[in-house]
């Protein structure tokens, strides 16, 4: 259940008697419910952790796995090409194409790890490389191309310290780090002019609507005055000695 950390002065709530029918033409349902002149909301108040209670632990977001284009791998591989290597080269160039991979291949036939095993950026678990340290002259590498230090880091920890890979790895990402990058509002103090209270309230108004659809008709308001309930209905004001709140559509109650 959401509980509530704070109870406003007032309190608005809205019963929708109007929706549509299967023929897809507007309908107000004609229905009566019953609420209540005061109303205690304490059972829905939050209040944090209790000592009984173990939290959850936080679900950590899979990483999809990569698809390949297979006509694209089967064609590389003819060519003579690793099968890791031509995953490498479908994943950093989003299976464009076969000239595109073809010439990542020859852009990256020496490195060091050209036919290991290709696991994609980001595929091991949350946190594991954030403590993997980087060679600063590989972070100035990659920051004189025009990238920020934060990239550099994050794409040398994501390919195992290679400059190339890392680069690839920037260029794939670059929606995602742009995204990241942008300016954060400084978060402000929630509490700051929330008030809050006892959860106990009463009903001082509610507004109905006056005809059989929702085509006709009018809305008139009921407010509660000195103790007595006064209709507002256009430019007439009168006295309500039944007032009809369990036909409302919109009601306000205020804290007592």
């Amino acid at each position: 259940i959401t509980r509530l950390a704070t109870f406003p002065d007032y309190l608005l709530i809205q019963l929708k008697k109007f929706t549509i029918k299967e023929d897809w033409t507007p309908a107000k349902l004609d229905v009566a419910v019953e609420m209540p002149w005061e109303v205690d909301l304490g059972c829905l108040r939050g209040r944090g952790r209790q000592p009984d209670e173990t939290l959850l632990p936080e679900a950590t977001p899979e990483t999809p796995a990569p698809v390949y284009n297979e006509e694209l791998l089967s064609q590389l591989l003819s060519m003579g090409f690793p099968v890791e290597a031509c995953k490498k080269s479908l994943y950093f160039t989003n299976n464009s194409g076969i000239e595109a991979a073809s010439n990542w291949l020859m852009e990256h036939m020496t490195d060091w790890d050209f036919a290991n095993k290709f696991e994609p950026p980001g595929s091991q678990p949350s946190g594991a490389t954030a403590n993997i340290p980087v060679d600063e002259t590989s972070v100035e590498q990659i920051t004189s191309m025009g990238f920020t230090s934060g990239q550099a880091v994050r794409a040398l920890r994501s390919t195992e310290g290679d400059v190339g890979r890392a680069l690839d790895w920037i260029f794939s990402h670059a929606d995602q780090l742009d995204a990241e990058d942008l300016p954060v509002a400084p978060v402000q103090d929630r509490t700051l002019g929330c008030r809050d209270g006892p959860e106990k309230y009463k009903l001082v108004a509610f507004i109905s609507h006056m005809g059989t659809s929702t085509m006709v008709g009018h809305y008139v308001c009921h407010i509660l005055h000195e103790g007595r309930w006064v209709i507002f209905n256009d430019n007439k004001v009168a006295l309500s000695e039944n007032p009809p709140k369990d036909l409302g559509y919109l009601y306000l109650y205020e804290r007592l």
